[in-house]
């Protein structure tokens, strides 16, 4: 719900931790930020560019697809091998399928359009829903991992992505302001009153929320993360919670601004954050084969 607090730097370095823990893996980073700052982050400015002016971006598939009823492949959109960080000699085996600007007025104009149509918000949803899970089942097949990077707030598109995957992360920094839109985040999808009223399957799990942006010394970000602990415990408790968190880390943040120099991934993030990744990592897998600690 809240801005800010991490969620494309989670999706970049943990799809580059990914790939470097096991060079046979292969991962599909799939943006529906109209910010489109998770596609610069993986392909650079100059490729970005690029595969808009070529139309490769998942706002003109679903303006074909769901606006001009136009055939349209989404698997021809995606930008293969798109990072240029390496690990080991081997270039990091992830895919983009990326966005521009203009998802956001494409996303609008699909509201417009099936709203003109008589379709209802659900329906709405419906529509987005039966199209892409449609793709995804191909794009499972061709890859371990496919990562979605959201918007804040729920739009339609997130709404379906959260309902499809395995596993919900959710950055939130560990303070009293990020906390609140938290609670009203669990609440909308999976336990308040209009969680199982939207006409599409319910999420597979609880959300798991990372801590980001993590500052040992700070006195309220431990007395947060004290309690978000003592909540995960509870038998009601709305989502699970990492025991890694990530630091606030100038290496971090300069990390993103590296695409177009070819990096190694542990030149890239530093001997920190790799080891902060690597223990992220472990505590993913875990997740996904539905340990809940």
């Amino acid at each position: 719900m809240k801005g800010g607090v991490g969620k494309t730097t989670t999706v970049v370095s943990l799809a580059e931790a990914l790939s470097a823990d096991d060079e046979e893996v292969s991962i599909l980073v799939i943006d529906l930020d109209p910010q489109a700052s998770a596609s610069c982050c993986i392909a650079g400015d100059e490729i970005l560019a690029d595969l808009i002016t070529r139309g490769r971006t998942i706002d003109v598939y679903l303006e074909q697809k769901l606006i001009r009823k136009e055939a349209a492949n989404l698997n021809s959109k995606i930008h293969r091998l798109a990072s240029d960080t390496t690990h080991r000699h081997y270039q990091l085996r992830i895919s983009l399928l990326g966005c521009a600007p203009y998802l956001r007025l494409v996303e609008r104009e699909i509201i417009y359009d099936l709203s003109s149509r008589d379709f209802g918000v659900r329906g709405i949803e419906g529509q987005i829903w039966k199209l892409l899970s449609h793709e995804m089942v191909t794009l499972a097949e061709q890859y371990d991992y496919i990562i979605f990077d959201c918007a804040p707030g729920i739009s339609p598109l997130t709404e379906v992505a959260i309902r499809m995957s395995d596993l919900v992360i959710v950055p939130t920094i560990a303070d009293y302001l990020s906390t609140l839109g938290l609670n009203a985040f669990c609440r909308s999808l999976w336990s308040g009153p209009n969680a199982n009223r939207t006409g599409l399957p319910q999420p597979i799990n609880l959300p798991r929320v990372l801590v980001t942006r993590w500052q040992q010394q700070v006195r309220q970000q431990n007395e947060v993360f004290e309690g978000m602990k003592v909540e995960v415990k509870s038998a009601d408790a709305g989502f699970y919670l990492f025991a890694t968190r990530i630091p606030q880390a100038a290496s971090l943040v300069d990390a993103l601004t590296l695409t177009g120099t070819a990096p190694t991934f542990r030149n890239k993030y530093g001997p920190l954050i790799c080891n902060v990744l690597q223990r992220l990592v472990l505590e993913v897998k875990e997740a996904l084969h539905g340990n809940r600690s």
